[in-house]
């Protein structure tokens, strides 16, 4: 029963993504797994919720108390195993349909409906079907959100594996006898060799929890969010046509796709600021501003290269000399660049990096 339910949990989370409504407890549990834990995911809500029913009075059985255990483990290594299969794109999400014409078309030769029917339900099923193909199936582990939102789960699952869960287990197992006999009871040293037992299973079982975090976090989101700030960067190449042979009197703010750079860093850190996973930190932050700086600094490089190129051309034609202001275009340029690196380090210190 506990593996049917967490299978369709995880095939309708694999069709309609990470915030599908998949759990199936009671509004009590929700709120104790919402506020009392920390899970925000249905799906993660759902899987703990079956890890908790293991050992509930009307289900364990203390005799097969190690089955249960092992039984509990299998479940999270499946998830895990599901989770890494989704970011490494093994697993697509989406676009898949759930109803075929062929099906229906079955299905009405069974029942023996009327051909009227038949060709309502086959209308109707190739609606649903153009709907669903028009749903194009994707990789989650490409979308920074939804790494991040499962990243924060599986911190609280760590977490809790090793605090609530355990002594869940511990009270269910150890619990004294109700009519106090001695013979069944755990002496203190018992109960602390129970509990390491317990509490070694469960890390074993999620002992790849904090790596595929960390992975999470200082690889893909900050892979995701490096490639996201960078494609304004092509601007850079614009800055030179701006003053080349215009006229135009020598800057004095920064260019406007500047403030743009780092705007998917700072938009997705308001989002995820109070669910990054303390071991985290900043790190991961400044692994994507270093690698825009650099791409910047390439582009800023390359563009003061061919400006120097294109000055010297000038003056080798006899070109006018300076503009308005006593400043050359190329000079101009060059201001331009220097107010717009310094509004993009401003810009990385305000983000805390």
């Amino acid at each position: 029963e506990s593996c049917t339910r967490l299978e369709k949990a995880i095939s309708s989370v694999q069709a309609d993504g990470w915030k599908a409504s998949v759990f199936s407890g009671s509004d009590a549990m929700m709120v104790e797994l919402r506020n009392g834990l920390g899970f925000e995911l249905p799906f993660f809500m759902e899987l703990y919720d079956i890890l908790r029913s293991f050992w509930r009075a009307d289900v364990i059985l203390r005799p097969l108390s190690h089955r249960f255990l092992r039984g509990a483990v299998q479940l999270i290594v499946r998830v895990i195993s599901f989770v890494k299969d989704g970011l490494i794109g093994k697993i697509q999400f989406g676009g898949k349909s759930m109803l075929t014409d062929d099906s229906v078309a079955d299905d009405d030769k069974i029942s023996g409906d009327s051909s009227a029917k038949n060709s309502k339900k086959i209308t109707d099923a190739k609606k649903d079907d153009e709907f669903m193909k028009s749903v194009a199936s994707y990789t989650w582990g490409n979308r920074a959100d939804d790494v991040a939102a499962v990243a924060w789960e599986l911190t609280v699952l760590e977490m809790s594996m090793t605090d609530d869960y355990l002594n869940a287990i511990v009270s269910v197992i150890a619990n004294p006898d109700m009519n106090n006999q001695s013979n069944v009871h755990n002496i203190p040293e018992e109960l602390e060799e129970l509990q390491n037992l317990i509490s070694e299973a469960l890390l074993e079982a999620s002992e790849e929890v904090g790596p595929l975090i960390q992975k999470s976090w200082e690889e893909i989101i900050v892979t995701i969010l490096i490639e996201k700030c960078c494609v304004p960067l092509s601007a850079v190449k614009g800055v030179a046509a701006t003053y080349r042979m215009t006229n135009r009197p020598p800057p004095t703010q920064a260019s406007p796709f500047v403030s743009t750079i780092l705007r998917p860093l700072q938009e997705f850190d308001q989002v995820f600021a109070n669910r990054t996973p303390p071991h985290v930190e900043s790190s991961w932050k400044e692994g994507v501003i270093s690698i825009v700086a650099e791409r910047y600094s390439s582009a800023v490089e390359e563009l003061i290269a061919t400006v120097k190129r294109t000055e010297v051309a000038l003056k080798n034609r006899k070109a006018r000399k300076s503009t308005a202001g006593g400043k050359s275009d190329g000079e101009k340029v060059k201001l331009q660049l220097f107010l717009d690196y310094r509004e993009f380090s401003t810009m990385a210190k305000t983000i805390g990096v």
